[in-house]
């Protein structure tokens, strides 16, 4: 039994050392690099040998990477950042890359672009993320990876209603059309859902942007009080109006007890979700015909628009005069986003990433994901408001809840919710 746990604790010891690269050689600069790939996660092995890769390139610097979990990374980063013993490069989310810009944590990459001109193809990222990533006037991050939202449909489902891949709708009124086509139920109990503009990823701001709305003015004060807002949400409110909303909730709620996404687990027809959900279906090796296509949009002048975010990859500045580590940085940042790498990273993570030369060649051949990558040229993030950072989640959600459960009207939800976020402006000013 000793010689069994002398065993165990060795591996494991073993593992730990792995998980934590391998001791800087003492004639080099080590590099610190946090990312989201930790040991016995499905990327780990493949990340660590893309940093191996970089450190047997040359023989000045030596990265040192260390992965946490999704959830707990977004922590860790935080605290890091904040207490000045963030890693030299990492990972975070690019629609608030100005927040730490004007704390004076992120190094100045337009100052080291200019530099070295050819280091970063500046030209194969998004425009749309590397405005995201500046603040007045220059670059404090990189766009990592992209994401898009898409309509995906389940052509067998089509089929089996006498409609075909030429039905699929471009329009809300289409969408509807279609959607009560394909909607089966027994009884009280909803079979197969057509269509619900609640379920997946889609979001009433994505909503409001591809009617020409949002929630804030160009001067991030609330608006939400016009009749363009009221509409967008009682279209909601009403696309499924023959059911009851514990109707609605009872469906959805099945799905989410046994941990299967309504649109891979074949229950519903059409659904707007993520590129990753792609991956997922992929990987379950489900065999039923689908396609992805643009979201649907007002008939009216409707604006074709995702919610879109993504990754920074950012240098930190601890704010302790260390331009050795500040040119490592820079030399693993280039590495990280040429092309190779960037093909490298998507398939290790199954990641939309930034450069898009990169991503074409990752996708040729497939038609799905080819059309996917379409869609990210539409895709916009959200902004980033300081009052309000949770603005499209939390400080959303009931009164959203309310509205669509009937406790109030579209026009009294939203009213309540403006009240709330002018709450917190005046509440936030109060500080400054």
């Amino acid at each position: 039994m000793k010689k069994f746990l002398s065993i165990l604790l060795l591996g494991l010891l073993s593992l730990a050392l792995y998980g934590c690269n391998d001791d800087t050689p003492t004639d080099r600069i080590e590099i610190t690099f946090w990312h989201m790939s930790p040991v016995g996660s499905a990327s780990f092995s493949d990340t660590r040998r893309i940093i191996t890769e970089f450190n047997q390139s040359q023989d000045v610097y030596f990265v040192k990477g260390t992965g946490f979990s999704f959830w707990d990374y977004w922590d860790k980063i935080a605290v890091a950042i904040s207490s000045r013993t963030a890693p030299d490069i990492g990972l975070s989310t690019i629609d608030d890359v100005p927040i730490r810009a004007e704390a004076g944590v992120l190094y100045n990459l337009s100052e080291l672009i200019e530099a070295d001109p050819d280091g970063i193809e500046i030209d194969q990222l998004y425009d749309s993320q590397l405005s995201f990533a500046t603040y007045d006037g220059h670059l404090y991050a990189l766009p990592f990876t992209a994401t898009t939202r898409v309509l995906y449909y389940n052509l067998d489902m089509f089929t089996a209603a006498g409609l075909s891949a030429d039905d699929v709708p471009t329009t809300w009124s289409e969408l509807h059309t279609v959607a009560k086509q394909l909607d089966i139920v027994q009884g009280s109990s909803i079979q197969q859902l057509g269509f619900d503009p609640t379920y997946g990823n889609a979001t009433y701001h994505g909503y409001l942007w591809q009617a020409g709305l949002d929630f804030f003015d160009e001067d991030l004060n609330p608006t939400l009080n016009t009749q363009g807002h009221i509409d967008v949400l009682q279209w909601m409110i009403d696309f499924n109006s023959e059911f009851t909303r514990s109707q609605l909730t009872a469906f959805g709620d099945a799905n989410t007890m046994l941990g299967i996404n309504p649109f891979a687990g074949e229950r519903v027809a059409m659904m707007i979700e993520v590129d990753s959900l792609y991956q997922t279906i992929k990987e379950a090796g489900a065999d039923f015909n689908f396609g992805v296509t643009s979201i649907p949009v007002p008939d009216d002048g409707g604006i074709r628009v995702n919610w879109g975010s993504g990754f920074s990859v950012e240098m930190y500045d601890n704010n302790k005069n260390t331009p050795d580590k500040k040119a490592g940085a820079w030399e693993f940042l280039k590495y990280l986003m040429s092309k190779d790498t960037q093909k490298d990273l998507s398939e290790t993570n199954g990641w939309i990433m930034a450069h898009q030369g990169a991503m074409l060649e990752v996708a040729e051949g497939d038609a799905i994901m080819t059309r996917i990558l379409e869609e990210v040229a539409y895709a916009r993030d959200k902004v980033y408001v300081p009052y309000a950072p949770s603005w499209h989640g939390n400080d959303w959600q009931s009164y959203y809840n309310d509205a669509l459960t009937g406790k109030k009207t579209a026009a009294q939800a939203l009213a309540d919710a403006r009240a709330n976020y002018l709450q917190k402006k005046a509440n936030w000013e109060a500080t400054r």
